[in-house]
């Protein structure tokens, strides 16, 4: 189980900007309005429930009940969240494998400048329940949401499914409702925008050296091949390799320190080596306070004939500069 930080969770999360630091407490960030589907999640987190943000990314949080979650428990959570209120529980929730644990769950309203909820802050702590008193449910994770031959391939469908056998109300049990288009590139982008991007591939990461992964997107894990619990804390580099331009990444850190946006297409590496063109773009994304919280890049994979002149291979450089002298 994953014990998070009791001092913390008497001050409560108040901001999307403070919900979103580097932390290990079990945290999870869903949209503000029902469904209350997820936007993200940390490491900690998936210690904690077993679940990869991957599998849960715009889904309720509904999958974590089972016969033994108390229905006023849950009732209330609702409640309350709708009325846009903090509230604590201490209720039976279930993990990725069926194993029943106490989860001591305070939920935040996270709110903007002009006081409009944006999202909702859960902050777990997990306790152990002595054998014997709960039992475990027969759970196979491939098959939760529905994903194994004959099942349902709507998504929706999947989530309604799964709300009618933990009691949680279908009407608040979607995937997917409350999805963004892609942002457009350039301009004030504020952390609510960044966050609730679910069509770029996106990366935010702390304002300052060395640039600590805070979140990654969905679409974001399909291009690299990472997870987001195996890149949290590290730095974009692990996207570097052996014809990444170090001139290129130089222009592109350079503005981010003057707190600019910038643009660049280089030579990046999937987890597992695979080399592909990015089409990359980086921009400061600014908290409540109209201050610069995080840095976001937008990654675009591209065909190698979309490669502009400038982002050549090093190696190529380098062979082009020799055969001039020549």
């Amino acid at each position: 189980p994953c014990f998070s930080d009791l001092a913390s969770l008497k001050m409560g999360v108040r901001t999307l900007s403070e919900a979103l630091q580097l932390s290990d407490e079990c945290r999870v960030i869903t949209t503000g309005s029902a469904p209350f589907n997820i936007v993200h999640t940390n490491k900690a987190w998936s210690k904690l429930t077993g679940f990869k943000f991957t599998e849960v990314a715009n889904r309720s949080n509904s999958f974590l009940q089972g016969p033994h979650t108390e229905a006023k428990l849950v009732e209330r959570m609702r409640a309350a969240s709708e009325k846009g209120e903090t509230t604590r529980v201490r209720v039976v929730n279930y993990d990725r494998y069926g194993t029943p644990f106490y989860n001591s769950i305070e939920i935040f309203p996270l709110r903007d400048m002009a006081g409009k909820l944006t999202h909702y802050c859960g902050v777990l702590h997990g306790e152990d329940i002595p054998d014997g008193v709960v039992p475990p449910i027969d759970r196979k994770p491939e098959e939760l949401f529905g994903s194994t031959s004959g099942s349902s391939t709507d998504p929706d469908e999947e989530e309604e499914t799964a709300a009618a056998a933990s009691g949680w109300p279908a009407a608040a049990a979607g995937r997917g409702a409350g999805r963004v288009k892609r942002l457009r590139r350039g301009g004030h982008v504020t952390l609510q925008e960044a966050l609730d991007n679910t069509e770029d591939a996106v990366v935010m990461t702390q304002p300052h050296p060395p640039y600590a992964i805070t979140h990654v997107n969905a679409p974001w894990c399909e291009m690299c091949g990472y997870t987001l619990e195996e890149v949290e804390g590290l730095s974009s580099s692990i996207l570097q390799g052996a014809e990444t331009d170090e001139a290129l990444l130089s222009e592109l850190m350079a503005s981010v320190r003057r707190g600019e946006s910038s643009s660049a297409t280089l030579v990046n590496y999937k987890k597992g080596g695979a080399r592909f063109l990015n089409q990359v773009h980086i921009q400061p994304v600014f908290n409540q306070n109209d201050e610069v919280d995080q840095f976001m890049a937008m990654l675009h994979e591209v065909d190698e004939k979309e490669r502009p002149p400038h982002a050549a291979p090093a190696a190529a450089k380098k062979a082009g500069r020799r055969g001039e002298r020549a």
